[in-house]
């Protein structure tokens, strides 16, 4: 070996080994993590290429946004279960049957929201779940879930709307943070309006 020759083989070492990093070990690749679900940055990819799809509930048929991600279903209550995302977190879509009358029902919902001065005021209104009449309740403040007793949550927003059918009545709630549900309303809408009931 020539030592006499130093910048020749230091410039050979600069150029395997790169200036100043020294050699990486094997397998040592960067990974790109995805951003978290309640990153506003996140983007959920559906194979259906963006284009909303149709899913049945225990009977209905809905036309469904591609970003809504199917649940397992975390009560024997719910009949089917959507996460949503949205810049302040996930929201929870369920749909769900239940006997007792709609005002009852509808009450119950009132009291899971405490309303502060700056939250807006609670809303009824008609509207047609397949040909049936309902009533869609607007609810916002800080939610109290009582099923799951958690800590209160400050800021949240629920989409409710009840549909009596005889001696039951059929729910669809969207609940979750103000900034996910709010710019959500007339996609829910439109998935109401979808509902098909098997005959």
């Amino acid at each position: 070996m020539n030592l006499k020759r130093p910048a020749a083989w230091l410039a050979c070492g600069l150029f395997l080994f790169g200036c100043g990093e020294g050699p990486k070990p094997a397998g040592e690749i960067p990974v790109v993590k995805a951003p978290a679900l309640d990153s506003p940055k996140a983007s959920m990819s559906p194979s259906t290429g963006g284009k909303p799809r149709d899913v049945t509930v225990a009977g209905v048929s809905y036309s469904v946004p591609p970003d809504w991600e199917e649940q397992p279903r975390k009560s024997d209550y719910v009949l089917g279960e959507f996460s949503i995302p949205g810049p302040g977190g996930p929201a929870r879509l369920t749909l769900s049957s239940a006997g007792g009358g709609i005002e009852a029902n509808v009450e119950r919902w009132r009291g899971q929201f405490n309303r502060g001065p700056n939250d807006a005021e609670p809303k009824e209104s008609e509207i047609t779940f397949d040909g049936k009449p309902g009533t869609l309740v607007e609810l916002a403040g800080t939610f109290s879930d009582m099923m799951n007793r958690g800590a209160p949550s400050k800021g949240w927003q629920m989409l409710g709307v009840a549909v009596p059918l005889g001696e039951t009545n059929y729910f669809v709630k969207l609940t979750g943070p103000t900034t996910t549900v709010t710019p959500r309303r007339d996609e829910f809408l439109k998935f109401i309006e979808s509902a098909k009931m098997e005959k």
